[in-house]
């Protein structure tokens, strides 16, 4: 039992330790499930031991001012937010996970649209009984602040974030280069934002003093920071295309692509690992390459032990574990770093189907068939 969740742990460690793309992706989701918990946990404790510190022990029914219609206490931002969650989760896992996420998040988002417009026409109607009172009239006079109230003034920052949030999604569909500047991206306008918003903080806090709340007028286009995201951008581009050393789209280091100047195999296929000549010819031979298994299915002897020929064109970790049907590993081979080839004793197997995957890389799969 102690081994067997100690393997759990090492194989799912191992997607954080090797840059295995894939599978880090595939942690997303959980990882902004843990962090909302986390923080409603620590909302919950904050508000459980704050109570008040100046109005007693009663609780004072909130009053907005004059002229300014506040919408009472809703769960539809929570609902829209576990929405989104399910649609990360479908995304992400694709296949019937995706169409229930969306249906998920359509049920949340027109729960909240019904929640609006039933606060909106109880607001207009000039009824409701306590809560409307609470909450105010509409609508408030076209152009005018009422007084104790703060308007943050027009803001180009959240268009800027909807086009960083694109470049991001963009750089994690690419991978590689395309995702860190996806990332740069998001920094870029979450900065600009944060600068922003100290600013009217700051300005806010003159009104304070002054009694005039000066935010600046309506603002200039952010052309720096279009041009920012222009930039990125284009090298996100370029760095995922072929036209720039080492982009994306080139041979990875180990592929078996000649280099300059060097002869290309010959006719017929790619050549072998530099080191496959050395190795002895096995009964059958499984090849890695990209972080997948290039043979789908290999057939192997039934009845008798056999070599196995592993060929890894990776410069990353990978073995040959072979499982019965029903999951219990009948051979687990040694992990070697690429570009090797590695010749595998496997011990006799009843004639069967087997699956085969890398005990480093779980999305690598394959099918063995002994006959």
């Amino acid at each position: 039992m102690i081994e067997e969740l100690w393997s759990q742990f090492i194989e799912f460690t191992s997607k954080l330790i090797v840059p295995d793309w894939g599978a880090l992706i595939a942690l997303i989701p959980v990882g902004l499930a843990v962090a909302v918990v986390l923080y409603l946990i620590w909302v919950v404790l904050r508000f459980a031991g704050a109570g008040p510190t100046r109005r007693g022990k009663s609780r004072i029914t909130p009053r907005a001012p004059a002229g300014v219609h506040m919408p009472g206490p809703s769960f539809a931002p929570v609902l829209g937010a576990i929405g989104m969650l399910f649609l990360g989760f479908g995304i992400v896992w694709g296949g019937l996970w995706l169409l229930a996420g969306g249906l998920i998040l359509l049920l949340t988002l027109l729960y909240w649209g019904r929640e609006s417009l039933r606060d909106y026409d109880a607001a207009a109607a000039g009824h409701g009984g306590a809560e409307a009172v609470a909450v105010g009239a509409l609508p408030a006079p076209q152009g005018t602040v009422p007084e104790g109230v703060h308007i943050p003034a027009p803001s180009f920052r959240p268009l800027l974030v909807g086009i960083a949030m694109t470049v991001l999604v963009a750089g994690l569909v690419l991978g590689g280069w395309a995702l860190v500047l996806g990332l740069i991206s998001i920094v870029v306008v979450g900065l600009g934002w944060l600068w922003d918003a100290t600013k009217e903080y700051r300005a806010t806090e003159r009104a304070d003093v002054t009694g005039h709340l000066d935010n600046g007028g309506s603002p200039a286009w952010p052309k720096a920071t279009f041009a920012a995201l222009a930039v990125i951008v284009a090298f996100a581009l370029l760095l995922s295309s072929n036209v720039l050393p080492n982009s994306a789209s080139e041979e990875p280091a180990g592929s078996g692509a000649p280099a300059p100047g060097a002869s290309a195999p010959a006719a017929g296929g790619a050549g072998p690992s530099p080191v496959a000549s050395l190795a002895a010819q096995g009964d059958a031979t499984i090849t890695a390459e990209n972080i997948a298994f290039t043979t789908a299915t290999v057939t192997v002897p039934a009845g008798r032990p056999f070599k196995l020929e592993f060929d890894n064109k990776d410069s990353q970790p990978h073995n040959v574990v072979f499982e019965d049907a029903s999951g219990k590993k009948v051979f687990e081979g040694e992990i070697v770093t690429g570009p090797v080839v590695k010749v595998y004793d496997v011990p006799a197997l009843p004639a069967g189907s087997y699956k085969f995957i890398c005990a480093v890389h779980s999305n690598m799969t394959g099918t063995a068939t002994a006959q």
